[in-house]
């Protein structure tokens, strides 16, 4: 397999310089194989949702690189945008994150984002179903919220 993200002695500090300063991330170097899915699991206040948004360019590290296919994403901040369709991310909390009210519409919000329509927005989003082993049948089922 090769390396498609790749973090570099990655480090984010809030408040530098400060006399708030805190490390979220400290010098974390990892890489993401292409076609693996990882979890990342921590404490409270462990720097997790700091280092995600750092994977995808929501937030630059403070020192270090996120490399996707040997890049730093950072190279060109202005196509960052582009960098959000390429790393991908589910939050801790699903319910907190659903757009619509149906599956079908949860899983076209993405490729809408992208600028599909029609016919390729529906083939995007049965393909992702399939991909995620989701049955056709669940697609226009309504959310169910348990609390």
């Amino acid at each position: 397999m090769s390396h498609i993200l790749e973090l570099k002695n990655l480090s984010f500090v809030y408040g530098q310089g400060t006399p708030f300063e805190k490390k979220a991330v400290d010098n974390l170097s990892a890489t993401i194989e292409k076609g693996e899915f990882i979890g990342i699991i921590g404490h409270t206040g462990s720097g997790k949702s700091t280092l995600v948004q750092m994977l995808n360019g929501l937030m630059k590290p403070t020192s270090g690189q996120v490399l996707l296919d040997g890049r730093d994403i950072w190279t060109e901040p202005k196509k960052i945008r582009e960098i959000r369709f390429r790393v991908g991310m589910v939050f801790q909390y699903p319910e907190y994150q659903l757009f619509e009210d149906t599956v079908y519409k949860d899983i076209a919000f993405g490729a809408k984002n992208k600028g599909l329509e029609g016919d390729a927005l529906d083939k995007a989003v049965r393909r992702a179903a399939e991909f995620t082993g989701l049955k056709e049948e669940l697609l226009d089922k309504v959310y169910l919220y348990l609390v």
